[in-house]
């Protein structure tokens, strides 16, 4: 079969001709798809949540044990977002449906989820970053003024400084650019394909 005989055949078809989808199948599916995106959630949350506790802990006997105000401030900024993934996660799964819930509102739901970790991935910088390089700044400002009662020398200390700015500097803005990163090339397609499927129910 040559093109222009495709091409025919092709422009003989209705055009009013619907294509018919199994309902629970599709329902199973979203679920699925659904269960799998909370999953890889969960596990991150428990990571993160996980590592904020066991800096808490360390920072915490550090600074009780050289007298360091500034690494208990750290230790309560990672406590501060351990305690954010925990609340949230707790406010997450009061909305999450329930078994017995229709296409259109386990859609609708996965839709809101997705919108909420694009949110907290877009917000990152003031609920994760910003506690954490407020912690980390005052143990740099308790370093460096440990260094200059110890008698170190202006530039040396202005060095230091500097070198710490440049690494949290890069560090963070890693962090940053990763998850928003993560929003444009995961997040944000998902998102238009659940609103799109949600918009074609209704």
């Amino acid at each position: 079969m040559n093109f222009e005989d495709l091409q025919k055949t092709w422009q003989a078809q209705d055009a009013s001709s619907k294509i018919t989808l199994n309902a629970d199948l599709l329902l199973r599916e979203v679920r699925r798809n659904q269960q799998c995106f909370l999953a890889t959630i969960f596990r991150r949350d428990v990571v993160e949540v996980t590592t904020c506790l066991l800096l808490a802990v360390l920072f915490t006997v550090w600074g009780l044990r050289w007298h360091w105000w500034s690494l208990e401030l750290l230790a309560g900024c990672c406590l501060f977002v351990g305690g954010f993934f925990v609340v949230d996660r707790r406010c997450q799964r009061q909305r999450q449906p329930a078994c017995t819930d229709t296409l259109e509102a386990c859609l609708a739901s996965s839709l809101q989820q997705v919108n909420h970790q694009i949110w907290l991935l877009k917000n990152i910088f003031w609920w994760y970053l910003l506690p954490l390089l407020i912690g980390l700044s005052a143990v740099v400002v308790n370093l460096l003024w440990t260094q200059h009662k110890a008698g170190q020398d202006a530039a040396t200390l202005f060095s230091l400084g500097a070198t710490y700015i440049i690494v949290y500097s890069v560090v963070f803005g890693v962090v940053y650019w990763a998850n928003q990163y993560a929003v444009r090339k995961q997040l944000t397609p998902r998102q238009q394909e659940l609103a799109d499927l949600l918009a074609s129910l209704q």
